[in-house]
């Protein structure tokens, strides 16, 4: 609290210094009544008067704040009178200023809760309902809270314990969409006590408990009195004794740090003084109860009846009996039973009325509800729409990932069929070469030896030649020091025609170098080269053969078309052939795609093969 005090204190020193408007002093004094509202109704006041000094007249804040404020601490210290003349003033002011109607709902409450204070509950009905008109069709939370939770002590007050219920817990669902922490534990606290009259007492202790750990947290001795007032009336009603005696001397304690003549305070006093006579502890009983009539809160007092009944019951248990019969004369003269039969008339009109208006929010409401019971099936509808959407990409990213992983198990294999075909032509080119053509070197070499054998001779030449030329085709190429270009090239000077066939070849390229082409694409696309020339010039009959290969930036395009009656285009779709399926399976590992057009003058196959973007 000293902190408090200081930082306050500080802000009261700086705003002069800092600030141009008039006011300043009267917001800084505004804000430290605030801070002191629920400790210390004297500093409250104090406060409050001097920011009533400062304060522009001419505007709305922080002038009708100060006045409320004030007000509010007037009646807490039990100065009645005083509080409503001030609210009063400050209802008028609210009206010539064009003030929200929130705020005079709020000096209407507050105003309806000093005549209950003083057991004019028909003035308090009136003021609260005009409070109830202001804040018709309004989002004042804090406000609503106010006025509910007062207008449930007003029927709690008059026994009508089930009304009181219903208020005092749309003063709870009010109060918890409000920031305002004092309406919370004025809604809260209401509730619980109202829950202690009807005996639910796990109910109230439910409600109370966290209020006032709350309180005590946040230092508002107050508001921990009155947490305290409501146990030790359910822990009375409940019988439990033990407890009754700890929180009688917490609340002794926490009541030293509480103005004698806070609402608190007495409603601390009041309950004790009822706890004291049903224990049988009846002169401490009395004590209290004179401490009551002779204070200065005697207009503060809940039900004046009540405390001369209890004082007579006191009496009587002690044989005092000429004071009992004086104090239950007292107690009959205090209760006016015409009057008492006005006011119910009065709650049951204010409840007909309320419930109306609660009838016609309802309406409203059970639209709302509607509405948004429409918007959460769109919602839903949508959300429904999403996951379908999603079910199905999933499934087509599943089907794309299967087929992608199949591709990728056929290029394997194609690359495994292909690397053993490979090695075995590499082995029978190697057996070819230094085996049989070797061997038949030897023989060529003995029979050199003897007469007539120069036919012979020719003859094995011929046949050891055309041997190394197929050891030589069967053999790997190797890329290390020429291009493709200049392979293929070389390849199609050296091969073997019969005289009936010619062969064109012709190289382009386009923006990037035949150097640039990946060995392993350049190795795959000369054997399919090799192996489609082979089965034309084998199985075709053409007489003219086409090669044109084409180097551009992304892909790489090899071109064979020849004139032959016999067309190879049906295998290469997947038919028959050895030779066409090797090729399909070279173009599959590569990534290629092969194609095989068919017309009336002849065949044309197309290899195109994608390639890497070049590196700067």
């Amino acid at each position: 609290m000293k902190i408090a005090f200081l930082v306050c204190l500080c802000l009261q020193m700086a705003l002069p210094l800092f600030a141009s408007e008039a006011d300043s002093l009267a917001t800084a004094y505004a804000r430290l009544g605030e801070y002191y509202a629920y400790r210390d109704a004297d500093s409250a006041r104090y406060y409050c008067r001097l920011g009533l000094e400062h304060a522009d007249v001419s505007r709305p804040e922080p002038y009708l704040s100060l006045l409320n404020n004030l007000a509010d601490a007037c009646i807490s210290s039990g100065e009645l009178d005083e509080g409503r003349r001030l609210l009063r003033r400050a209802l008028a002011e609210a009206v010539r200023l064009d003030y929200d109607s929130c705020f005079r709902a709020t000096v209407l409450t507050s105003m309806g809760v000093s005549y209950r204070l003083q057991e004019m509950p028909d003035s308090a009905l009136l003021c609260y309902d005009r409070a109830l008109s202001l804040l018709q069709g309004q989002e004042a939370y804090g406000e609503e809270t106010h006025l509910l939770a007062s207008i449930a002590v007003l029927y709690a007050n008059t026994a009508r314990l089930e009304e009181a219920m219903q208020y005092a817990g749309r003063a709870v669902q009010a109060a918890d969409r409000c920031d305002d922490i004092d309406m919370v534990f004025y809604a809260y606290t209401t509730a619980g006590s109202i829950q202690v009259l009807r005996g639910n007492y796990a109910e109230a202790a439910r409600l109370i408990h966290p209020v006032l750990a709350k309180a005590r947290l946040q230092g508002k001795p107050a508001m921990e009195l009155k947490c305290m007032t409501f146990l030790l009336g359910m822990f009375q009603r409940a019988g439990q004794r033990d407890s009754l005696n700890f929180y009688m001397r917490r609340a002794d304690e926490v009541l030293a740090r509480v103005p004698a003549e806070s609402n608190e305070a007495v409603g601390y006093l009041e309950t004790l003084y009822m706890i004291l006579s049903d224990l049988g502890r009846h002169r401490e009983s009395l004590r209290i109860q004179q401490r009551l009539l002779d204070g200065e809160n005697r207009n503060q007092l809940g039900s004046v009846d009540r405390l001369y009944l209890y004082m007579a019951r006191n009496h009587q248990a002690l044989h005092e009996y000429t004071q009992a019969a004086r104090c239950y004369e007292r107690a009959y003269a205090a209760s006016d039973s015409l009057h008492a039969e006005e006011i119910e008339a009065q709650l049951s009109e204010l409840s007909v009325k309320y419930e109306t208006q609660e009838k016609a929010l309802e309406i409203a409401r059970l639209s709302e509800e509607k509405m948004k019971q429409r918007a959460e099936n769109a919602w839903w509808m949508a959300m429904a729409c999403i996951f379908f959407l999603l079910l199905l990409f999933f499934a087509a990213w599943y089907l794309y990932r299967s087929r992608r992983i199949r591709r990728e198990e056929e290029l394997k294999l194609a690359r495994r069929y292909i690397d053993g075909m490979e090695s075995e032509r590499a082995r029978l080119a190697k057996d070819l070469h230094d085996g049989v053509c070797n061997d038949l070197l030897g023989i060529g070499m003995q029979m050199q030896c003897r007469p007539d054998t120069a036919d012979v001779l020719g003859m094995l030449e011929q046949v050891r030649q055309e041997v190394r030329n197929i050891s030589h085709e069967l053999m790997p190429p190797k890329f290390k020091h020429t291009t493709l270009d200049e392979m293929m090239e070389d390849y199609l000077q050296r091969f073997p025609l019969d005289g009936k066939t010619s062969i064109c070849f012709d190289q382009q390229n386009e923006g990037r170098e035949w150097a640039d082409i990946p060995e392993q694409v350049a190795y795959e696309t000369y054997r399919i080269m090799q192996e489609l020339l082979s089965n034309i010039i084998r199985h075709a009959g053409a007489a003219r053969v086409a090669i044109c290969l084409r180097l551009e930036p992304s892909c790489l395009t090899l071109c064979i078309s020849d004139d032959g009656k016999n067309p190879l285009a049906p295998q290469a779709a997947g038919h028959n052939g050895i030779g066409l399926d090797t090729i399909r399976e070279r173009a599959t590992a590569l990534g290629g795609k092969l194609c095989a057009d068919l017309d009336g003058t002849g065949q044309t196959f197309r290899l195109s093969v994608p390639l890497s973007p070049r590196k700067p």
